[in-house]
């Protein structure tokens, strides 16, 4: 069996990886995605005994998920889009989990749409959005 799945077993609906991937929200986790992002972290500090991280590093682990899906190399991110539901503080646990939503061929190319959430431990929608694939060549 391969490492990687080929355009035609993608199917709608299917739901990857089965499990929900998760990711702590560590103050070192915070800490770093802001100097990667040259934030000088002035909203992200600490007030009241709670810190809130940046929403947008809840896409940061996108990555992870797309990795989920096992699409062949040589694939192209064509577009995404997120969007934001409510703040994320230091110290929470996230989930993200992805489904296929769209399969599609132009241009003699295979398109794959999967959707995303992203929840918090208590099950709360932290973010979601779709992202769309170009799908790698079959091996």
């Amino acid at each position: 069996m391969s490492a990687y799945r080929r355009y035609d077993e993608v199917a709608v609906g299917d739901v990857y990886p089965a499990e929900p991937l998760t990711f702590d929200v560590s103050a070192d986790v915070v800490d770093g995605f802001l100097s990667a992002t040259g934030n000088d972290g002035s909203l992200y500090r600490e007030r009241s005994g709670t810190r809130r991280a940046p929403s947008m590093i809840a896409s940061a682990y996108l990555i992870d998920l797309l990795m989920a899906r096992r699409s062949p190399p040589g694939g192209i991110h064509a577009k995404q889009s997120i969007r934001f539901h409510r703040p994320i503080e230091v110290g929470e646990k996230l989930s993200i989990q992805g489904t296929v939503i769209e399969k599609y061929i132009r241009k003699e190319r295979p398109y794959v749409v999967s959707s995303f959430e992203t929840r918090g431990s208590d099950g709360t929608l932290v973010s979601s959005g779709q992202v769309t694939s170009i799908w790698g060549k079959d091996l």
